[in-house]
């Protein structure tokens, strides 16, 4: 009895590890790599255009209308993202709809917001403990302070890193900050770009047990407070800040409902973005400021969203493509057929990834079929009797080449 249970658990073991591996090898070794599709708006011709990748080096840039380019037909259609190379070949400046626009006119004006899936709360671990960056250090750069807070039911608690203990002044301080401009309470939110790696620092922003929004900024020793005009009852998920040297926009807003909102300075202004079919746990959402057509565009592994504005960011055009897959390649087919079972490690609900076991569908029994006939086939040449055999061929009947693998690999059976 005890052979058999020892079997059956090492056998198990290496079929969990061939699962894994064998269809991660097959991949490396046979599956192209295709890259996402890219979804523009083109200023010059006004359409959208796309960069589709079909695996290896075959790459295809063409409009929604049908027209198909080269590289380089197909970058001068987006002067205000490869404005570098027409710089080079002598293409600036440029005129569309009677502006002029020059190398450094460009540059000034281009930003990119975006906002990724996994960046949400929920989606991705997180460490509640928050940097307090000076706003004004009296340098060039910024610096990464000494001083963190850690946000509590009661108010926020400011720790000395290097010392790694509670700093009663600056947690008095802040408190007394957020009090004064109103805040409840626990916090429902805190956002802010945590790294010195940007041209400016906006603080953090606030979400209080109202739903109020705040702005949190420090200049030495010195915390501002101060309740923003955005609407408690607009159900904010996530505020995704980005510091730029333009100083015109200080990220994204994210609600309950799936609105996206621009959020605009001086003044916390609200923009609202399209979002007309946008799922922001599974796509990302990325913004292409210019001063003539910015445009937003989302989507995921199956189709991508397109959604070009005028400047004042009123719709003026929309586009959606399917993004093509490999699932319809001939590796993806044979891997179905071969690997009835995968076990791998996926995004889930929650911050972690988790295992995910996927039967790859009837075209899995080809690969079953194959190998019991090799596992019946070994048994006969080897003269293994039917009742010994028969606890493999199970193992084999339930998980194709990978429990075949486990057979062989594991003595005792056949």
């Amino acid at each position: 009895m005890m052979r058999r249970v020892t079997w059956f658990a090492q056998a198990l073991l290496v079929t969990a590890l061939a699962l894994i591996a064998l269809p991660r090898l097959y991949d490396m070794a046979f599956a192209p790599r295709v890259a996402p599709t890219y979804l523009f708006y083109s200023p010059v011709s006004q359409e959208f255009i796309y960069r589709e990748h079909h695996g290896n080096h075959d790459f295809v840039y063409a409009s929604e209308s049908g027209a198909t380019y080269d590289r380089p037909a197909f970058e001068k259609l987006l002067p205000f993202i490869y404005y570098k190379n027409m710089d080079i070949w002598g293409l600036l400046p440029i005129r569309i709809d009677g502006q002029s626009y020059d190398r450094d006119t460009i540059r000034d004006a281009r930003q990119v917001v975006e906002l990724k899936a996994r960046e949400l709360p929920g989606n991705r671990p997180a460490i509640p403990v928050y940097a307090l960056i000076d706003s004004d250090p009296g340098r060039a750069g910024l610096s990464f302070p000494e001083d963190v807070f850690v946000p509590r039911d009661s108010g926020l608690e400011v720790l000395n890193v290097d010392v790694n203990r509670p700093d009663p002044d600056l947690t008095d301080r802040f408190n007394a900050a957020l009090a004064g401009a109103g805040f409840a309470f626990p916090a429902r939110l805190v956002a802010g770009k945590q790294t010195i790696l940007k041209p400016w620092d906006a603080g953090v922003f606030l979400v209080d047990a109202t739903g109020a929004v705040f702005h949190l900024t420090r200049t030495g020793d010195t915390p501002h407070a101060a309740r923003t005009p955005i609407p408690a009852d607009l159900g904010i998920r996530h505020i995704k800040v980005t510091e730029n040297t333009r100083r015109e926009i200080l990220g994204l807003v994210l609600t309950g409902d799936a609105r996206l909102f621009l959020l605009t300075m001086p003044g916390y202004g609200l923009i609202e973005l399209p979002t007309d079919g946008y799922d922001p746990d599974r796509m990302d959402y990325k913004l292409l400021l210019n001063p003539v057509a910015p445009t937003a565009v989302y989507g995921d592994d199956k189709v991508v969203h397109g959604v070009a504005m005028t400047p004042d960011y009123a719709p003026r055009a929309e586009y959606a493509r399917d993004v093509p897959g490999t699932a319809d390649m001939a590796h993806a087919r044979i891997a179905r057929a071969l690997f009835p079972l995968t076990l791998s490690l996926q995004d889930g609900p929650g911050p972690y990834l988790r295992w995910h076991l996927a039967w790859s569908g009837w075209a899995g029994l080809i690969g079953i079929a194959l190998s019991l006939a090799a596992l019946f086939g070994l048994a006969r040449a080897r003269r293994a009797p039917l009742r010994q055999t028969l606890p493999a061929a199970a193992l084999v009947a339930l998980t194709g080449p990978a429990g075949l693998l486990a057979v062989l690999a594991v003595p005792g059976r056949v």
